[in-house]
């Protein structure tokens, strides 16, 4: 039953883009307070919850995963289950019965999330007659499924013939977007993106691309004159609110298909969710014996929160989070959070205003409170801030710590990481010097290289780091590029590949 499963919603996420997650957390938010599932959670492959950790924050035995991603390919097939231990090669390390859903973005109700789009832009719930509507896809080379979800669409759409024409269009295969008129005779075109967030590609590529201006950095109008033709833009399709209804319905359509799920259950589900919430009775216990000497109150430090514990005349308890050095701060001189998803939008942003993408960074921005709260917002306010840091230091607190290794973390690395392994034991201590003290993270350190110790403070932090963080994999990139391994980062080569291929270069 959909009430008795827990729902995970997984997306990309970003080191750069803070954008990139907003979606994941606006569809599950929707779908939260619709009170469908027995659990919503967010996960993300380059952000915090990570998926290495979510499945282990989930109290519910059965679960199906939902990857908010718009096409099959490397990351759904590969990078995800692998994450999640879903495949043959790595075993469940919770007592759980997993389904994985097909990608959000290949469900066939993702037309009608395109046509919802197309008529947002103009403001025209009639959009369609007289109109050309291209839906651009990435696409790639590399992977011919890439782009399949975007023809699929099309073809959906041409049926329905609401539009005069219906074209599919790539960034970084042919019929390329940069040829946008060349493929429409209709004088007036509707241009969306099918892409989950709006980011570099959505806001500056493509409409440099299509013409709406030859600078995105000093903005566009829109509609705007391209060829003759007079062109409305969208931004990404993953961020219509109709999207979460379609997560839904794959999530629904996943566990009713009857394909047996992944599972290790060790134990009956009765006794896998009390283990599950013994850990938050764990750290409940644990704030409320903070040795105050206030007779009521007790705080505790969870990273660079200060934690709260207050029993009330009634003899229940409240409690508040702040900032620790908010600590001695009056409560009217703090920016109030009404509700913990406040607090969760607010700290992925440090007080210079730069954004977070690592949770546990220690830059968790100052001047705000969040008070008065049970304990199941406590606990939800703490997950938001340190995801999955309860869990790990239960765990840990019970002998039953896993510990990844860097070499064994490195040795699952595919794609442009798969030769993270090779880099320079020296080189290595010094991106550890560089990411994981005290200075630089509020978590623990308990991995090394692998048998051998890494001789860099693990710091003094409550919770423990299990292994490394995919910010960390991508550090040890740059310094492997200091060894001269490799010629240039990821995200701004390939980059610089597209921007030189789309002025002429491409073969």
């Amino acid at each position: 039953m959909i009430e008795d499963t827990a729902l995970v919603l997984v997306g990309h996420g970003s080191h750069r883009n803070a954008g990139s997650a907003r979606p994941v957390y606006d569809h599950a938010d929707e779908i939260r307070a619709r009170d469908r599932f027995a659990e919503v959670r967010e996960a993300f492959w380059k952000e915090a919850p990570s998926l290495r950790e979510v499945l282990r924050t989930v109290e519910s035995t059965d679960v199906v995963v939902v990857p908010l991603f718009t096409s099959e390919g490397y990351f759904t097939e590969q990078v995800l289950p692998r994450e999640l231990r879903l495949t043959d090669e790595w075993d469940l390390d919770v007592d759980k019965r997993v389904r994985y859903a097909d990608p959000v973005g290949t469900h066939e109700s993702m037309a009608d999330v395109i046509v919802e789009r197309a008529e947002h832009v103009p403001d025209d719930p009639s959009v369609g007659d007289g109109v050309g509507l291209a839906v651009v896809g990435h696409g790639t080379e590399r992977n011919p499924r890439s782009a399949k979800a975007t023809r699929d669409h099309v073809a959906g759409l041409e049926a329905r013939e609401r539009f005069d024409e219906v074209r599919a269009l790539f960034m970084d295969q042919a019929p390329y977007i940069d040829d946008l008129t060349d493929h429409f005779e209709s004088d007036e075109l509707v241009v969306v993106p099918l892409f989950v967030a709006d980011g570099y590609h959505t806001q500056e590529d493509i409409p440099e691309d299509v013409g709406l201006t030859d600078d995105a950095e000093s903005g566009y109008p829109v509609p705007a004159d391209v060829d003759g033709k007079r062109v409305w833009y969208s931004g990404a399709v993953g961020t219509e609110p109709l999207v979460a209804d379609v997560v839904v319905e794959r999530a629904r359509a996943t566990l009713d298909d009857g394909d047996e799920p992944v599972e290790t259950i060790a134990q009956d589900d009765d006794t896998e969710r009390r283990e599950a919430e013994a850990a938050r009775d764990a750290f409940l216990s644990w704030l409320a014996d903070g040795g105050s000497d206030e007779p009521h109150d007790a705080t505790r430090t969870w990273g660079q929160l200060a934690i709260t514990t207050t029993r009330t005349a009634d003899g229940s308890r409240r409690y508040e989070i702040r900032h620790v050095e908010d600590r001695d701060e009056e409560l009217d001189e703090l920016d109030s959070h009404a509700d913990p998803k406040e607090t969760r939008d607010g700290v992925r942003f440090a007080d210079d205003g730069e954004y977070r993408p690592l949770a546990t960074a220690a830059t968790l921005p100052t001047g705000w409170v969040c008070s008065d709260l049970d304990a199941a917002d406590l606990l939800r306010a703490v997950e938001f801030v340190y995801p999955a840091t309860i869990s790990n230091w239960y765990r840990e607190r019970n002998g039953e710590l896993d510990v990844s290794h860097f070499r064994e973390t490195a040795e699952r690395q595919t794609g442009v990481y798969a030769d993270v392994g090779d880099i320079g034991r020296e080189a290595l201590d010094h991106a550890v010097e560089a990411c994981c003290v005290d200075s630089q993270c509020s978590a623990r350190r308990e991995w090394d290289a692998a048998d051998d110790e890494i001789v860099v403070p693990r710091g003094d932090g409550e919770f423990p780091c299990r292994e490394p963080c995919s910010l960390f994999i991508a550090k040890v990139r740059e310094f492997q590029k200091m060894e001269g391994c490799w010629e240039d980062d990821a995200e701004d080569g390939y980059r610089a590949r597209y921007r030189s291929a789309r002025r002429g270069g491409r073969t």
